[in-house]
């Protein structure tokens, strides 16, 4: 699947509808509730009292803080993370590791690149480009974040990042907060593809429909993301990478790195 697959940046918005209609069939919704625990092991404060409240310090990355490694999970998508891990031993490209010091992020990234970022084939480096819309924290045993979620898939060409394959999940990721374990990612709710699009995304996303959409179009500030993210991972790996291409499109060039003021305290 996938395997080597060009596309252009105009078309990137199908590849997600071909990708859930091979695996949940046309017209369901998606809901992916066997997931790989990425939780946060170590926070700032006190993690022991289950009453304390989450404030910002919590979500700040410690200097001691041990390396999140996925558990054993009972979703597919996981061994195939696996295996594809280990097919790419030999990758000119460190794996993606978020640069930003926020423990909630870093565990939403690394469900981006392990569990999405296995429905595709062979790469050097997949690195993710999500479009939050909102996150609902409110209740901590079901932090809620809303969005278009990009997984993009890269091999190396001299200083250039050429995208073999890639894809949008557009829909709601469910987290938890443990007060042991930290933010663990425990579903994703998947808009549905096809004609029951509209319906799904409605149902998921209720009163924030039209901004969903809105964030769906907003292709400029889509490519503005996703190149500084790359640019940032540039960055944080001393890599001599300066530019990165879609099949049939010119390079773009990546900006200035910007991990200081990218990267903010979570409110």
């Amino acid at each position: 699947m996938f395997n080597k697959k060009r596309f252009s940046s105009l078309t990137n918005i199908l590849i997600a509808t071909i990708v859930f209609s091979a695996i949940a069939g046309c017209g369901a919704k998606t809901v992916i509730t066997e997931v790989t625990e990425y939780s946060t092991t170590e926070l700032a404060g006190d993690p022991a009292s289950e009453e304390s409240s989450i404030d910002s310090s919590d979500l700040i990355a410690s200097n001691d803080m041990t390396e999140n490694v996925p558990e054993e999970s009972e979703l597919e998508t996981t061994s195939e993370a696996s295996d594809k891990e280990a097919s790419n031993a030999n990758s000119p490209l460190p794996r993606y590791e978020y640069p930003g010091p926020e423990l909630f992020y870093l565990v939403l990234y690394d469900y981006l690149r392990d569990e999405l970022g296995a429905y595709f084939d062979d790469y050097d480096v997949c690195i993710p480009s999500p479009q939050i819309l909102e996150i609902d924290d409110a209740d901590k045993s079901d932090i809620k974040v809303y969005g278009n979620f990009w997984v993009y898939n890269y091999d190396l060409d001299g200083d250039t990042l050429l995208c073999t394959s890639g894809g949008s999940f557009p829909g709601l990721i469910h987290l938890k907060y443990d007060p042991e374990k930290g933010f663990i990612v425990t579903g994703m709710d998947v808009v549905a593809d096809g004609s029951d699009f509209d319906a799904s995304a409605k149902e998921i996303f209720g009163d924030k429909y039209d901004a969903f959409i809105n964030l769906m179009s907003d292709r400029e500030a889509m490519e503005k993301t996703r190149a500084q993210i790359i640019a940032n991972y540039v960055a944080d790996n001393d890599l001599s990478i300066t530019k990165y291409q879609d099949y049939g499109w010119n390079p773009v060039t990546l900006p200035e790195e910007n991990i200081d003021n990218f990267y903010g305290d979570l409110n």
